[in-house]
């Protein structure tokens, strides 16, 4: 119960260290505009290149289909700095599209600023939303589309009542989840911002307490923030579904209407477009990194260490608390299992800057906060990661439950036993594929150890972004290979390692 009700304690926190002061200056009130603004745009952007993507790749079959959805799981747990690098690196000064304007004699585009921050942002979610759509189309039963095709039904008809309804009842929630994050991101606003006008309300918390020093207002702003943000995502619950994320898709292309030449062109160019966005990130990294592997410093290797412990105890207590919260809402009755679905949704939009905020507030005066930051990190990572692994969890859970509460009911099994020798051998695949998750996110996480961290217990994003102000490019490629390395390399060990070792020794024995 007290992880429902986080985002009421994070309120009340703040608006005690606000000193109660609710007026926002005309530049605050830029700030909040322009962070709607961009979050808004973001997410449009990124829905709507989003749908005929996933509709091509619904409806064909091709070479490395799998392979690409398999991709887009890997790209959520891409770190952001990556993302940022690449950004910079394709669209920068000396950039690809720079040199084509400047050859043809026009001025060239900065990156920092609106524009840099929707490119950003663009890149991270477009994989995400096409996924999210992907498990909407494969929602729509063959059975539609046998009768569709009997029925002789035209493309307009095919989307009026097969594809309109399913995409009204999701896109609201994917396109809410993406304006959340891209109001709450931090990393992208902070390296690619470019200045005052594109502010956004994390930036400006940052600066309150980093270089200002002014707690206050950086509470006021926190809590303009959590209330918007919350207010945003009851509606969201009010008017649309809850979008599913499934570990695995069965794809078998709906060859529901017959396509021209030019429907087959525009496909291949949505699922072109999809793999090159997937691809650039990596290649990049690998191709700037590669070179300057031995530029790096002996510290790096201490940030690595950190940025595992970080992460392993992130991922522990996420678990911990995802697996009794999920045991404990399909426990409950209807209205109290409301209560507390929503109260742990509400995490989501509470961003790492936020909390950590709150904890400042709550915890500078009686410990030294530089010196546990990792821990403060980890606590934190693993708390705001909750809806993403209870989204995994939850679903198992209830069919369990469902099928076996009876039993369990009669033989008398104690909470204990039920989680650990019932729930746990029947959840080992999705427990593992949400520990990998918020695993790998919190080793790229750079949203709250920049608040909290002393130049003794740097993480590997804040080392890479230590050198990356500092200009050190090479360098900075380098721990970013490192950096990706790590991220993925840890997402699959815990996820498919364990599962390829135990099936070796099965088949050993």
């Amino acid at each position: 119960m007290g992880v429902s009700f986080l985002s009421l304690g994070s309120i009340i926190i703040l608006l005690v260290n606000s000193q109660f002061s609710f007026f926002i200056s005309h530049y605050e009130r830029e700030i909040l505009i322009f962070t709607l603004f961009q979050g808004f745009l973001s997410a449009l952007l990124s829905v709507c290149l989003a749908i005929p993507i996933s509709r091509s790749i619904f409806r064909n079959n091709f070479p490395g289909k799998n392979i690409l959805v398999r991709l887009m799981n890997v790209m959520f747990v891409l770190p952001v700095l990556i993302v940022i690098l690449t950004v910079i690196k394709i669209f920068g000064f000396n950039g690809t599209p720079n040199q084509i304007l400047d050859f043809f004699g026009f001025e060239k585009i900065s990156i920092y600023g609106l524009q840099g921050i929707l490119i950003g942002h663009i890149l991270i979610n477009l994989p995400f939303a096409v996924r999210l759509i992907l498990s909407g189309w494969l929602m729509i039963p063959s059975e539609h589309f046998r009768l569709a095709r009997q029925l002789n039904f035209s493309r307009k008809e095919y989307f009026k009542y097969l594809e309109l309804p399913m995409l009204i009842k999701i896109i609201p929630s994917i396109f809410t989840i993406i304006f959340l994050f891209c109001c709450l991101t931090f990393s992208i606003a902070l390296i690619l911002g470019g200045g005052p006008g594109s502010t956004t309300l994390e930036l400006a918390i940052y600066q309150s307490i980093i270089f200002d020093g002014n707690l206050g207002v950086a509470a006021r702003l926190s809590l303009y923030q959590l209330i918007i943000m919350i207010l945003i995502l009851i509606i969201s619950f009010k008017i649309s579904a809850k979008p599913v994320f499934e570990n695995s898709l069965i794809l078998k292309a709906e060859n529901y209407i017959a396509k021209n030449r030019l429907q087959q062109g525009l496909d291949f160019l949505s699922v072109a477009t999809l793999a090159i966005f997937i691809s650039m990130p990596p290649i990049i990294i690998f191709c700037k990194g590669i070179p300057n592997i031995f530029s790096v410093e002996t510290f790096v290797f201490s940030a690595l260490l950190n940025s595992l412990l970080v992460a392993f105890l992130a991922a522990t207590v996420n678990l911990c608390i995802s697996v009794v919260l999920s045991f404990t809402i399909v426990k409950e009755e209807s209205l109290r299992k409301l209560v507390l679905e929503i109260g742990t949704f509400s995490l989501i939009c509470i961003s790492p800057l936020v909390l950590g905020t709150a904890i400042f507030l709550a915890l500078f005066k009686y410990i030294d906060i530089s010196e546990n930051s990792l821990v403060l990190t980890g606590l934190v990572n693993g708390i705001l990661t909750i809806p993403f692994s209870l989204t995994i969890l939850l679903p198992g859970f209830v069919k369990i439950t469902k099928r076996y509460g009876h039993i369990m009911r009669s033989l008398g099994l104690s909470n204990f036993k039920q989680i650990f020798e019932i729930y746990f051998p029947l959840m080992k695949f999705p427990i593992r594929f949400a520990f990998a998750l918020v695993f790998a996110l919190s080793i790229g996480d750079l949203g709250i150890i920049v608040l909290f961290s002393g130049s003794e217990s740097s993480t590997l994003p804040m080392y890479l972004y230590r050198l990356m102000g500092s200009y050190r490019m090479d360098e900075a490629y380098a721990v970013a290979l490192l950096l990706l390395i790590l991220a993925l390399s840890s997402f699959w060990i815990i996820e498919k390692g364990f599962y390829y070792a135990t099936l070796r020794k099965k088949m050993l024995n």
